[in-house]
């Protein structure tokens, strides 16, 4: 009975290192993957998608979604955003006009070839028609478009919310680090999927009954200063998608020891800092020269003088 009880406990705690490993893998990659993803950089693994998932060809439906581009040259090569033959509606009807003949299910599988083959690329498809070619800055045209490069990082993003679900303050940390890196890098889907950690955070904080919102702060600036970190290393050093991927695991990792260390010796790094601050402050206090032409005043004897 002991030997079995013994077992199940190592089972269980087995499980839960486990289970809290992959939770924080799945985070460190998710936050890492959506910071490589830099929105002025990320064509080198969109095109090595394309090169292996996709067979770029023009074809009559393809043709048949680029008609106002290839009219009118509008957008130039951000005319996906502005022709409306490259939206989910305006490509499905770009493709059934082009082809009559064939049955539903042919044109259905028509048109998921064709949609599929401008996705996978760097500049995606658009998720709302802009107007105004000449008057959106690029960053909002990067903001406006999604490719499968970002839609993986969202799926990362999904597996870091479902491996902590039950745990608050990491929802917030890896949601935090999330929304930050994706708003430098223009990439909309993982911060969108990043929200549902929002909310679960909060449905966790109302059915626990805190009010006392100070105990999200530490989870909320860990996730920035984590994501901050990631982001400066991967804008400062020179290579590509696979060096920055690697990078910034490597730095999330980085942050995440020293952060837990500094918060396990808290008292005693606030003490050695105090001291070396009084240290300081009284080295240079000494080390000062009296200014000229001062007359030191001396406290009055007893007697008056």
């Amino acid at each position: 009975m002991d030997f079995a009880n013994a077992l199940r406990q190592h089972t269980v705690r087995l499980r839960s290192a486990v289970a809290g490993r992959l939770s924080a893998t799945a985070s460190v990659a998710g936050e890492a993957y959506t910071a490589a993803l830099d929105w002025k950089n990320n064509s080198e693994f969109s095109n090595w998608l394309t090169d292996h998932l996709s067979k770029q060809c023009a074809t009559l439906a393809s043709k048949a979604m680029d008609a106002e581009y290839l009219r009118t040259n509008i957008g130039g090569g951000w005319h996906r955003l502005y022709d409306g033959g490259h939206s989910l509606l305006g490509s499905w009807s770009a493709v059934s006009s082009s082809l009559p003949d064939l049955g539903a299910l042919d044109r259905l599988g028509e048109w998921a070839n064709e949609y599929w083959k401008d996705l996978i690329t760097t500049r995606g498809m658009p998720i709302i028609v802009l107007d105004h070619a000449d008057q959106v800055s690029e960053y909002f045209k990067h903001l406006d478009s999604v490719n499968v490069a970002q839609l993986i990082g969202g799926d990362l993003c999904g597996i870091s919310i479902y491996c902590n679900w039950n745990d608050a303050a990491k929802l917030l940390a890896s949601a935090t680090a999330t929304e930050c890196s994706g708003i430098v890098y223009a990439n909309v889907v993982a911060p969108l999927v990043s929200l549902i950690a929002l909310g679960r955070a909060y449905f966790l904080i109302r059915k626990s009954e805190q009010h006392d919102l100070q105990a999200l702060v530490e989870p909320a600036l860990k996730g920035l200063t984590r994501s901050g970190a990631t982001v400066l290393l991967i804008t400062a050093l020179p290579g590509g998608f696979l060096l920055h991927l690697s990078s910034g695991i490597v730095i999330s990792l980085g942050h995440s020891y020293v952060w837990e260390k500094g918060r396990e010796n808290k008292e005693a790094i606030l003490t050695v800092m105090k001291g070396c601050l009084a240290d300081l402050q009284g080295s240079v206090a000494s080390r000062l020269p009296l200014p000229p032409n001062i007359a030191l005043e001396l406290p009055p004897r007893r007697d008056g003088t």
